[in-house]
């Protein structure tokens, strides 16, 4: 057998992951003492059991001669005394790993520290363990401790470091979440989940929940997983481009441990600060214990607004508070329960306007931002016999208040002639000069506008599964799935004062109307892996699911300027189907495996709220998709360098996309005909001998519509040949780290990154000319931090070279342009205990 090597994330996962071992029949052993790594080359071959270990791991340390028939396990066991080193199998191997212990959270926010050799972690992508190199998909695992050695604390820095994933603005204090360049309004493309339970935003007035997701700061972080492609069987309708699953620290039970820490920024000429404090404390020694993070950021303001002459209008503060309790009374169960508020508070948008320039707000309007999100989740898994049972229940509820600027809308109702006879409650004659003069001083008397949008959210989701937990040839996942999500906006039209920017509620509502939609989902679902941790393996899976959605409209006051009359509506949709998923895996070698799979993605359809709408674009149909993929992951000399590589054919039926009316006051979902998404996607690891590691990604997407829209009574949908908006044909991005020691007590680290996004548009090349050329932007990042074994001390740069392309932009009356924030320097001090 050959010498593998691999680690775990994280200690704390050893005793939830470890499974009692199968005493082995007594063997005949003849191995001499040295070295351990040349003890367990020979233990391999002696009792021709494969083990994986990392050299690192290994080095330096000795073992003890054995000699005579003994039982293997016990051989094992002899070999790896004192050695501070433990074993178990995984996909029926041997695992060598560190015993668990007590470890102190290292700089600068949150996990514990990780060896520079690392090549392989712990994932949950298939919904039960598994080691991400072994996993046949495209995957990308990032443990807690290179997001901190990174400072990477939000989703737009974290998708920065893995090309294919986008996350684009929408709106003040609202993003997107894209992957692979399936990027369309609706439900989402790509799932997000916080542990075990996804979550997502509001439809809101759009039917668009895919617009938004509640953004918890991404402090004490276990591991980002990244899975590239649908997810449909185990992960749901909102994985039709993947998911992205954030895995938060759980209570250690055996040691207190805590780490507090300090930030300062300035970046435009203003400064901010930040705060963390993570707390661990065991309440009965390994079997009871509770987790404590704290945070507070104040981001610096870098966008101005020459209209109302305000300079620095967009600082933003995140305050958030998680707890964390976790029980092990057994030691085959394992009870987590996790509580999560976080508050944001942005004091304006952070868009520009064309005619401003970049950083230059020409709104008529000042638009904040408030968020409220509250999370409670409670799991249980229980190992026993050969399965792992779980079961996890979760709900959340998501406060916010969106603002738009709503001047360009009733500008160009001005001279409407369409306008006027509404106002004037005229069927079929033509307004005289005189209606239409008092018709624009009516719609002079409403400018500049707001849109004033109060938002609540509550969903509550429930699941539970049963998976493998054993050696044998066939692994298996099955869960059941439900989920009910409740959402309500006030859509209120108010006058802003032109001079303060400020809303004015003393003169009324220029218009008001309230939209409730519910959406409610069950499913099940499962997959069979036949050959589980052979050399080669076969996955069938599928999901089962039925949706419903009914969407309620009231206009409580009609907005005669916008038309808002016919909005008043009770409609409802719901769909049954299934997704699929077939994959065939081959290992070369044991560090080589390529990958060939077929898998399926969906969304649901629904009922837009648009009043007035045809009735052919009134309800939009579910849109599905079909991935078709070949890959291969790999490690090569003796794995000091990993890759990992796919190539990928996505066929999107009845793409799901906004339009617009023809005033711009109103965007809907249609379905467009068809897209293609081809593309290739490679991430490399270098890990020499020495002090320092590097790697790099590359994505390429070539996304484009096949087919003509459904429909021409919209703006703003493409033709045949045109390509996807904001999706780039190319990004990369690559990133080196550097350690070495200053003295006997402190070592210095230096980490480098930059990501590259090629240029895309804001809108179809068929649609009229309100078109903004996204992209080709460079950013890079510095970062040097020296520590001790307590203290660390670091400062930065982001944005070194000052880029400020575009990375998003609106359509309609006035867009408004999103870019990166300009160059900002930071120092970073904490101290773990």
């Amino acid at each position: 057998m050959r010498i593998g090597r691999a680690s775990l994330v994280m200690g704390g996962l050893c005793a939830v992951l470890t499974a009692p071992a199968h005493a082995a029949a007594p063997s005949r052993f003849d191995i001499p003492a040295g070295p351990l790594e040349h003890a367990l080359t020979e233990y391999s071959a002696q009792s021709d059991r494969e083990i994986l270990f990392s050299p690192s791991l290994v080095a330096g340390l000795k073992s003890r001669g054995i000699s005579g028939r003994r039982d293997s396990d016990a051989v094992l066991d002899l070999l790896l005394r004192g050695s501070g080193l433990t074993w178990r199998t995984f996909q029926g191997r041997i695992l060598i790993e560190r015993q668990p212990a007590v470890t102190r959270l290292p700089q600068p926010v949150i996990a514990p520290e990780q060896t520079a050799d690392i090549d392989g972690v712990i994932i949950t992508a298939l919904r039960r363990p598994t080691m991400d190199q072994l996993t046949p998909m495209s995957v990308r695992a990032m443990p807690g401790a290179e997001l901190a050695r990174a400072g990477i604390l939000t989703f737009e820095r974290a998708t920065a470091l893995t090309p294919g994933v986008v996350s684009t603005p929408t709106g003040v204090g609202r993003n997107r979440l894209t992957l692979r360049g399936v990027y369309g309004s609706g439900e989402s493309t790509t799932a997000l989940y916080y542990d075990d339970v996804p979550v997502t935003g509001a439809s809101g007035t759009t039917s668009d929940p895919g617009s938004s997701f509640p953004e918890l700061l991404l402090v004490d972080v276990d591991r980002l997983e990244l899975l590239r492609g649908p997810q449909g069987t185990l992960h749901g309708a909102s994985a039709m481009g993947g998911a992205l699953k954030v895995m938060f620290n759980r209570p250690d039970l055996g040691a207190f441990s805590g780490r507090v820490e300090g930030e300062v920024s300035a970046n435009a000429g203003h400064s901010g600060h930040a705060g963390t404090l993570v707390l661990n404390q065991p309440l009965v020694d390994d079997v009871l214990g509770m987790r404590m993070t704290a945070y507070r950021r104040a981001e610096p303001a870098f966008t101005d607004n020459s209209r109302l002459g305000r300079f620095g209008v967009n600082a933003t503060t995140t305050t958030g508070v998680r707890l964390g309790v976790g029980a092990k009374p057994t030691e085959t169960l394992t009870v987590n329960f996790l509580f999560a508020r976080q508050e944001d508070e942005i004091d304006d948008t952070s868009a520009w306007t064309t005619s401003g320039g970049s950083y230059v707000s020409t709104n008529y309007a000042r638009l904040p931002f408030e968020s409220r999100f509250t999370f409670y989740s409670g799991s249980a898994e229980w190992r026993t016999l050969g399965a792992r049972l779980s079961a996890m229940a979760a709900t959340y509820r998501w406060n916010s208040t969106r603002r738009g600027e709503y001047t360009g809308v009733l500008l160009s109702e001005r001279t409407s002639p369409a306008g006027c006879r509404r106002y004037f409650s005229l069927t079929s004659a033509s307004c005289t000069d005189s209606q239409l003069s008092a018709w624009t001083s009516y719609v002079d008397s409403r400018t500049p506008g707001l849109l004033h949008q109060p938002v609540e959210l509550q969903s509550r989701v429930a699941e539970i599964r049963a998976a493998s937990d054993n050696d044998g040839f066939i692994g298996w996942t099955f869960g059941l799935f439900g989920e009910r999500r409740d959402d309500s906006i006030d859509s209120q039209v108010l006058v802003v004062d032109p001079t303060t920017g400020l809303p004015q509620p003393a003169l009324g509502y220029t218009g008001r109307r309230l939209v409730d939609s519910r959406f409610s989902q069950r499913a099940a679902y499962g997959e069979i892996t036949l050959g589980e941790g052979r050399d080669t393996s076969l996955v069938l899976g599928a999901r089962r699911f039925d949706y419903k959605r009914q969407t309620i409209g009231r206009t409580l006051i009609v907005n005669v300027i916008s038309n808002t009359a016919e909005g008043n509506f009770d409609k409802s949709t719901g769909e049954k189907g299934w997704s699929l998923k077939v994959v065939g895996s081959h290992r070369l070698s044991d560090r080589v495996m390529t990958y060939a799979q077929a898998s399926q993605g969906f969304r649901p359809g629904g009922v837009n709220t648009v009043p007035g709408l045809p009735e052919e674009l009134a309800a939009y149909r579910a849109d599905s998709l079909w991935n078709y993929e070949l890959g291969l992951k790999g490690a090569w000399l003796n794995g000091r360098l990993t890759v990992n590589t796919a190539l990928y054919r996505i066929d999107w039926r009845d793409m799901q996309y906004t339009a617009g009316t023809a005033n711009g006051a109103f965007n809907f979902l249609t379905n467009l005909g068809q897209a293609r998404i081809e593309g290739a996607e490679a991430d490399v690891v270098f890990d020499p001998p020495g002090r320092w590691r590097t790697g790099l990604n590359l994505a390429y997407a070539d996304a484009m519509l096949t087919k003509d829209q459904a429909t021409a009574v919209a703006i703003g949908l493409g033709s045949a040949g045109d390509r996807l908006p904001v999706v780039p044909r190319i990004s990369a991005g690559g990133w080196a780290e550097y350690e070495r020691p200053l003295t006997s007590t402190l070592d210095l680290s230096v980490r480098a990154d930059a990501t590259y996004t090629g240029s895309s548009h804001s809108a179809f090349a068929s649609a009229p000319a309100d078109d903004t050329r996204l992209g080709d932007m460079l950013l890079v990042n510095l970062r040097m931090t020296v520590k001790s074994q307590a203290w660390s001390l670091g400062a930065y740069a982001e944005n070194l070279l000052d880029d400020d392309a575009a990375s998003f932009a609106t359509t309609g009356r006035q867009p408004q342009i999103f870019g990166p924030r300009p160059r900002r320097l930071g120092v970073v001090a904490g101290y773990s205990f």
